[in-house]
């Protein structure tokens, strides 16, 4: 989407910097443009915006509309005119942002990766109705199928986020480096040895706790996307659900099944709302299903 016109040549500067940094420290080719909302409009394309609060101070944006699916696919054609261009230089560091916690594995037997595409004009009874045909089959609510169970998590090494973040800079050689090798030195101690230096300032239990409602595991931008902690035997239910309702024309979905769940971190500070994970499946999670539905899509054209 395309940044407020007094932030645009800022932002888009950054993300010139981010493209850089993506490929020169992560061998990663970012696709990146910047499209006016306007253009959207102007091509018939709604784009209607909500925000999920999903713990007090947090919020995560959801968008329907068929307008970000619009901008995207504006964003990968060939005469992409509002492409931002790789700078010379790279982003400085990727402050805020880690990936510490190992792999979490499931607590119920399979973590479900699952992405949901609505079809036809009624769209969102469609998703009212399998969301509550989830349900069903897990005998709770999507809160309680939250994959984050940190009670099986393991902290990594100190070598293992090291070698992980130091990609999040540009040089070593910086302030910021070294104030992220001391966050790292402190975090390891906490969570991995359970030796806390700082229990005066920062209560580390209360912490991990929340970050099962920090997590955004559920998200909607005209997909649903979906990471759950489910029995074997409920994934397989809702799997055949999930393929009588293509059969009938209702969706389109992509489904992968793995034993862990991913998470990385973004920590502006440590107090409640001041902190958001990103969650996956393992084994390429939504990535592998996203493989699935595409190939759906296709074959519908």
């Amino acid at each position: 989407m395309h940044p407020p016109p007094q932030d645009a040549e800022r932002i888009g500067h950054e993300l010139a910097k981010l493209i850089c940094l993506a490929e020169n420290n992560f061998s990663l080719q970012l696709r990146v443009a910047c499209i006016p909302v306007s253009e959207i409009y102007r091509n018939g394309k709604d784009l209607f915006v909500a925000k999920l609060e999903i713990t007090p101070g947090r919020f995560i944006a959801l968008f329907r509309g068929g307008g970000l699916e619009y901008a995207d696919s504006l964003s990968k054609s060939e005469n992409n005119t509002f492409a931002i261009k790789a700078h010379s230089s790279s982003v400085k560091e990727l402050s805020g942002l880690s990936c510490r916690w190992s792999p979490v594995p499931t607590d119920k037997g399979t973590i479900a990766s699952m992405l949901l595409v609505a079809r036809g004009n009624n769209q969102s009874i469609t998703y009212q109705k399998l969301i509550t045909q989830i349900r069903s089959i897990l005998n709770c609510s999507i809160e309680d199928a939250n994959p984050v169970n940190l009670k099986y998590g393991r902290y990594k090494t100190f070598r293992q986020a090291m070698q992980d973040e130091r990609r999040y800079h540009d040089s070593l050689w910086q302030g910021a480096f070294f104030k992220r090798l001391i966050d790292i030195t402190l975090s390891v101690l906490i969570f991995r040895h359970h030796f806390n230096p700082l229990w005066r300032l920062f209560n580390d239990s209360r912490y991990t706790t929340s970050i099962k409602e920090h997590s955004d595991y559920r998200k909607f931008d005209d997909t649903l996307r979906l990471i759950i902690d489910c029995r074997k035997a409920e994934y397989m239910q809702i799997q055949e659900l999930l393929e009588a309702a293509y059969r009938d024309g209702e969706i389109y979905y992509g489904l992968h099944e793995a034993s862990e769940a991913l998470m990385t971190c973004f920590v502006e500070t440590t107090q409640q709302g001041g902190h958001l994970h990103f969650i996956d499946g393992g084994g390429g999670g939504l990535t592998m299903a996203a493989k699935q539905l595409k190939s759906q899509l296709q074959g519908s054209n």
